[in-house]
């Protein structure tokens, strides 16, 4: 009773912070871009470092030991990475009011994927026996169709001569569209009924990050971008879906020494 009163509880803080932000950015939206600039940078300090100390608190907590302990060590090198990148375009635009592309941040976005995407492999693997071949069809079906919209989008495009910025820009949706697989599939458990909501908190946030980035790559081609857009709404709601998948992950596992492999049913 005690948990499920608990869960409870971050379920409505989730839901507050969600609509917080999401109703802080249209009003601000409202008020003119310079002010909806302000805003989205604001806000993208709080929940990014957020993140990367939720990270290190459980990935201290696990220790080395076991697939789980190795998996969120993974995370959290894919987080503080992923933070690095934030205070990178967040100089930028207070520097020259604008981030250039490429830039250092890039660097630091694309090298998160990969500890991401291997995060995820083993964040599934106590669910290994309910992931059957249909799950893992239509995730990859729903992958390849997003990437295929992204690949389209920037076809029409005149991509120009330079490759390197072309090459860097496609790198988004291809790693989108990798990480979205297991992400889907998660997302898939928890609709199943196989897992609880908080805990595919980080698969549907991975799920809301690829959504983002097939709306700023829309937003980017069109020339209507910009910090504070609309679409940072979903940026700042990915960032969150992680701290409180990461946070409940601390209060599901409140003993280090526990070993979550062991015991699926505490998932559901």
């Amino acid at each position: 009773m005690a948990n499920i009163q608990k869960q409870s509880k971050l379920k409505k803080f989730l839901l507050f912070a969600l609509t917080s932000t999401g109703f802080a950015l249209l009003v601000a939206n409202l008020l003119g871009k310079d002010i909806a600039t302000i805003v989205s940078l604001s806000l993208y300090i709080p929940v990014t470092v957020s993140l990367v100390v939720l990270s290190v608190i459980l990935s201290i907590r696990f220790g080395t030991k076991g697939a789980h302990g190795k998996a969120w060590i993974l995370f959290s090198i894919f987080a503080i990475l992923w933070f690095i990148a934030e205070r990178i375009a967040l100089y930028y635009n207070l520097a020259s009011g604008e981030e250039p592309f490429p830039s250092e941040a890039d660097a630091f976005w694309l090298a998160g994927y990969p500890f991401l995407f291997v995060f995820m492999v083993l964040y599934l693997k106590p669910m290994k026996n309910s992931i059957n071949k249909k799950m893992v069809f239509v995730a990859i079906a729903i992958s390849v169709s997003l990437l295929a919209l992204s690949l389209y989008l920037v076809s029409l495009e005149n991509v120009g001569s330079n490759q390197f910025e072309f090459a860097v820009g496609i790198s988004y949706p291809i790693s989108d569209s990798i990480i979205l697989i297991p992400a889907i599939i998660g997302v898939s458990l928890f609709f199943g009924g196989k897992v609880n909501f908080l805990w595919a908190l980080i698969c549907i946030a991975i799920a809301f990050e690829a959504i983002a980035d097939t709306g700023f790559l829309i937003s980017t081609l069109d020339d209507s971008y910009y910090e504070g857009h609309p679409v940072d709404i979903l940026f700042n709601w990915y960032y969150i879906l992680f701290s409180f998948g990461v946070y409940h992950h601390i209060v599901l596992f409140k003993d280090h020494r526990k070993d979550p492999y062991k015991n699926v049913e505490e998932l559901r």
